[in-house]
């Protein structure tokens, strides 16, 4: 079982904290050097499609946004050319204390579930069980999106299919990997969580929330959008 962590070559402190706590959990692991966003012209960049961003959300990417998307494609990348199932951490994730027996557990399903979410939804979600790994722990699956990419278990094939939907960056990367309608991968969760977003600053932050200058037309669009997503997710539940 391979694990990596993203991290920016540059975040010393960050690369620190998660080697003490990857080292307590008698973890091993390798880091990943994140796509740094200052850079101009870093990979994957010309994959932003801020246009249609703009149009259906009504703001656009942070460039640190799509440096995220770009770090995570260059591990589902590193995935298909390994050939095997990986672990993907991102340097804030905070570990429970079950967090090494229990992602032994869930590795052990990864070609029954593709994609196996580790962290947490930021609002409570009903979840549904569809394999009891232990009297407390299940693989299932929420009914609505439960964000962040802080920890995952991915195999090759649906590392596969979410390269082949990423021709254009038009959202964050967590928001992507939870529409099975763009690339036929389906989100599983272990629940209870075995990892969370630590409680540190945010590389990212929450510019892109922010909507500017939208017309009333706009508005009308970003709205119907919306509900078309939530039709698409119906379907494909």
């Amino acid at each position: 079982m391979k694990i990596f962590v993203i991290s920016l070559a540059r975040s010393v402190d960050r690369r620190a904290q998660m080697l003490d706590k990857l080292t307590k959990a008698d973890i091993a692991f390798t880091f990943f050097d994140a796509v740094d966003a200052s850079v101009e012209g870093f990979p994957l960049s010309e994959r932003a499609a801020p246009e249609i961003t703009k149009k259906r959300k009504g703001y656009t990417l942070l460039n640190s946004e799509i440096g995220c998307y770009a770090s995570h494609f260059l591990l589902w990348q590193k995935c298909v050319e390994m050939n095997e199932p990986i672990v993907i951490l991102e340097d804030h994730a905070e570990l429970t204390d079950d967090f090494k027996s229990m992602l032994t557990l869930a590795f052990q399903h990864v070609n029954e579930f593709s994609y196996i979410k580790l962290s947490a939804p930021i609002k409570p979600r009903k979840f549904f069980e569809d394999k009891k790994l232990t009297q407390s722990h299940a693989i299932g699956h929420f009914t609505k999106n439960t964000c962040f990419t802080t920890g995952y278990i991915i195999s090759p094939e649906a590392a596969r299919r979410f390269i082949e939907a990423s021709m254009r960056i038009v959202e964050p990367v967590d928001d992507f990997m939870e529409k099975p309608w763009l690339h036929h991968v389906k989100a599983y969760s272990i629940s209870p969580f075995i990892c969370y977003r630590a409680n540190i600053k945010s590389t990212i932050g929450n510019e892109r929330k922010v909507k500017r200058k939208i017309g009333l037309f706009q508005k009308i669009y970003i709205e119907l959008f919306r509900f078309y997503e939530i039709f698409l997710r119906f379907l494909t539940k």
